[in-house]
């Protein structure tokens, strides 16, 4: 039986667009490509104030997703020669420093890509639109406090993709942006893929929004800032973002051997027990015995998604630009994953449990972005999530009651209701079975 894929696609597309209604995302822009087919569309507005439709041409921000582009150039400079994942980040950036000097020392270019460094990876200083702007954000790394042991513990970490982006600068003798537009974007062709504000304005583009009283808002500023491109500064659109994914699948660009992409998509690290691992840069997760390659991208009121099956050969993305896109974007890989390759992801299932098996969580534990208390309420756990602060925005900040938690797995907790309602978290513990960290959003949060 021959299958009508752009019939599957459409019926997944109306889907979308209720769903997004439901949720109060203004806009989003969604495709896939399977075996060279592209499928794309877009619905709703790019914003709220000054209102156009979206389309599969619409530019949206894919913010963290960049990270694989700053590694994928990194190692098209490992093909020429030019860099050794082994080797230290100060051979290629002297005077490179964060408060632990050891760590100073020691820190090598495989763990920028593998989120483990260990220092505060949250840090989102403006350091001017100048071409210096990168070196300058990695020269104040010089403060940054060391949360973990280098190389020992996953934890979501921006800064450290900085510095890979200032490595890249050092090794071209061209700006970051410059070199990711000569070694990615004209060689793949992604026409509509850009850095900076005045770049995107020429085309239509989606504003990133906050839903408050069941109304959309748009937040300001519209970029990150441009010291943190490396990390998360990439705009595009829909068909350019499968273009990319196309290429990560072996679409037979000579841009990286396949020993390279495979080298980028195997394990490197261990990330969390309910994500999978870390390749570099790539998230990797298996489900219904299928590997799954993604990265998921967050700005100021927009939210991304790439993932690709190599099985299936199926690159798929989603972007949005609503706070609540989150839903969106994950409601909409799943239905795409389960049409698409038959792969299910479950969802998580919280365990009744005892108050004896809760006590030891029970604490207080400081993140850089926010900071998170755990107690005890009528038998069951409850965490206050405050934030500590993060991107500059004009965000509405509100104190979030405390949400009911459970356990879902050995170590592991569920948020049941509330603004991170479905989010997971870990604990980690040292060599002697003390709970050191908890670890929510990606992030390692330190027991006080």
């Amino acid at each position: 039986m021959i299958r009508d894929n752009q019939a599957i696609f459409n019926r997944i597309a109306e889907q979308v667009d209720s769903r997004r209604a439901e949720l109060g995302v203004p806009g989003a822009t969604f495709g896939l490509m399977i075996n060279g087919e592209s499928y794309t569309g877009g619905i709703g507005l790019t914003h709220v104030e000054h209102p156009l439709p979206v389309t599969d041409e619409t530019i949206f921000q894919i913010g963290s997703i960049t990270k694989t582009v700053t590694a994928t150039a990194m190692m098209r400079l490992v093909e020429r020669g030019k860099l050794d994942m082994g080797a230290a980040v100060r051979d290629y950036l002297p005077d490179f420093r964060v408060r632990d000097e050891a760590v100073s020392k020691q820190v090598q270019v495989w763990h920028l890509l593998t989120h483990l460094a260990g220092w505060t990876g949250d840090v989102f200083s403006d350091t001017g639109d100048n071409d210096d702007a990168a070196e300058r954000y990695v020269s104040a790394m010089s403060a940054f406090e060391q949360l973990a042991p280098l190389g020992q513990v996953f934890s979501y970490n921006n800064a450290s993709f900085c510095v890979a982006g200032r490595i890249i600068e050092a090794l071209t003798g061209l700006t970051y942006e410059a070199a990711i537009q000569a070694m990615i974007f004209e060689p793949l062709g992604m026409e509509r893929s850009f850095f900076f504000p005045h770049q995107v304005m020429l085309h239509r583009f989606a504003a990133g929004h906050q839903l408050a009283e069941n109304e959309a808002k748009v937040l300001s500023p519209w970029a990150i800032p441009r010291g943190m491109n490396a990390a998360g500064g990439i705009s595009c659109r829909i068909k350019d973002l499968l273009k990319y994914g196309a290429f990560h699948l072996g679409d037979g660009s000579p841009l990286l051997r396949r020993e390279s992409l495979e080298y980028m998509q195997r394990m490197h690290s261990p990330a969390m027990p309910y994500m999978g691992t870390c390749g570099l840069s790539w998230m990797r997760s298996r489900h219904s015995g299928t590997d799954l390659l993604w990265h998921t991208g967050g700005t100021n009121g927009q939210n991304a998604v790439l993932a690709l099956v190599p099985e299936c050969q199926l690159s798929l993305g989603m972007m949005t630009n609503g706070e609540t896109g989150t839903a969106l974007r994950d409601w909409y890989m799943k239905a795409a994953l389960r049409e698409f390759c038959a792969i299910e992801i479950p969802e998580p299932q919280a365990i009744e449990s005892s108050v004896a098996e809760l006590a030891p969580y029970v604490g207080f534990y400081r993140g850089t972005m926010r900071a998170i208390e755990l107690g005890m309420e009528s038998g069951g756990l409850r965490a206050a999530i405050v934030a500590r602060g993060g991107m500059p925005s004009n965000r509405e900040q509100t104190d979030m009651p405390p949400a009911p938690v459970a356990r879902c797995g050995v170590d592991q907790l569920l948020v049941l209701e509330g603004e991170f309602k479905g989010a997971r978290a870990d604990f980690i513990r040292d060599d002697s079975g003390a709970i050191r960290y908890l670890r929510f959003g990606s992030r390692i949060h330190v027991r006080q």
